[in-house]
């Protein structure tokens, strides 16, 4: 975390996407896909009517994942 702390911004959207993609989800008309980095998680916040990403976030711990869960399917047999 501590040197994706010290890359530039460009640089830490980048840093997410070389992550392995685990889940998206919607929020406010934006695509939100979760990345695992690591040690960490990050998030992309992606517009996909301007078809830019926004935004993005780190974070550590699994606390910040529960918004994802509600788009877990289980098949029950």
């Amino acid at each position: 975390m501590e040197q994706y702390d010290a890359l530039e911004d460009a640089e830490k959207a980048a840093a997410i996407l070389q992550g392995e993609f685990l889940a998206d989800r919607e929020e406010n008309g934006l695509i939100v896909q979760l990345y695992s980095v690591g040690s960490f998680y990050g998030e992309l916040y992606y517009d996909p009517l301007a078809n830019k990403i926004l935004r993005w976030r780190a974070f550590e711990g699994t606390q910040q994942l529960s918004p994802y869960l509600a788009h877990i399917r289980f098949n029950a047999r």
